[in-house]
């Protein structure tokens, strides 16, 4: 690694960890105490900045600071902004329901291969369409290397009693969106925000709901999306402010984003897209696995940024707008 790479990883893996895990929304739903203890003191960022970097020239492996498991690209809802495009996949690109094993392989080859993962996420699409995200979870929650664990879920499928069951771990916690007021949602659909909510406070589950502490109008419209190279410098101060920058696993590939599942199984790959993307199922080493994550953090940025337009992005819109006849997402040149 050369002075600009270990500038980049510096960058995009360790001071990663600290942003992610200080973020308002993570710090109300998981607890990191050595790290929230820091928090309160001056000088605390920059002491665990130097604790990760003595602790990476030890063990020699990358801390994933945030990984997504993405289980499933469909959807109960048609949410007109969707931060992962979901609208926009097709019954040819959509990909298949995750499995178990497919998840525990993917798992435990990152896990061989990093110094470990402060929190994974299941997401998809809706999560609870997966016939085996209990057993999915219930593994992540006894993963010694993974910290926290956590479900985003749109509400509109409850949780069963099995499903309950394992979401008591003290490593666990739901990000509960509250789409309890959106219009027009699909014939046979509703939204159980708030049964959901009860069920989890009566069996002491840590829920979140960060839309409705904030009146519901939290989310803003989606980039644009289409094939392009643009100006470089642009592109590595776009992906550090990027907040969909979150490791997402999908399919058995490492992808940098939630808008990246969308371009890798529906739009044309440039090359270096083709070159980045970390395939968690082909025959492969720990060692070697681990030497293709540093590099996919030494990167300035990675190449599917290129792909996002963030002109004319509108803010304050209201969460869960779904999708209505002639109503056009932002995909394609302007």
């Amino acid at each position: 690694m050369n002075k600009q790479e270990w500038r980049n990883f510096k960058r995009n893996n360790i001071e990663q960890v600290w942003w992610w895990t200080t973020n308002e929304w993570v710090r109300e739903l998981l607890n990191f105490p050595l790290i929230y203890t820091l928090y309160k003191f001056k000088w605390g960022k920059k002491i665990h900045r130097n604790l990760l970097k003595l602790r990476f020239f030890i063990k020699k492996k990358p801390i994933m600071p945030i990984m997504e498991y993405m289980v499933t690209t469909r959807c109960t809802l048609q949410c007109k902004h969707c931060n992962s495009f979901m609208p926009k996949f097709t019954d040819k690109t959509h990909i298949k329901l995750a499995r178990f094993e497919d998840f525990k392989s993917d798992i435990d080859k990152v896990l061989k291969s990093v110094d470990c993962i402060e929190f994974i996420g299941f997401v998809g699409g809706e999560p609870m369409l997966c016939n085996d995200l209990a057993k999915m979870i219930d593994y992540a929650c006894k993963q010694r290397k993974i910290h926290q664990v956590f479900l985003a879920t749109n509400g509109t499928i409850l949780p069963d009693k099995n499903m309950i069951k394992v979401m008591k771990n003290k490593k666990f916690g739901v990000q509960l969106s509250d789409y309890s007021h959106v219009k027009n949602i699909k014939t046979g659909v509703t939204v159980k925000f708030n049964d959901y909510k009860d069920m989890l406070k009566e069996n002491n589950i840590i829920c979140n709901s960060y839309q409705e502490k904030r009146d519901a109008v939290t989310w803003f419209t989606m980039p644009q999306i289409y094939k392009d190279e643009q100006d470089g410098n642009k592109m590595r101060q776009q992906y550090y402010n990027c907040v969909q920058s979150c490791n997402v696993i999908c399919d058995g590939k490492i992808l940098p984003c939630t808008a990246a599942p969308y371009i890798y199984n529906n739009l044309e790959l440039t090359e270096k897209v083709q070159n980045e993307i970390i395939d968690l199922r082909k025959n492969i080493s720990p060692k070697d696995l681990t030497k293709e994550i540093i590099e996919y953090f030494s990167r300035p940025n990675p190449a599917f940024c290129h792909y996002c337009h963030f002109e004319n992005i509108q803010y304050g819109l209201p969460c869960g707008e779904q999708v209505e006849e002639g109503d056009e997402i932002r995909i394609g040149k302007p």
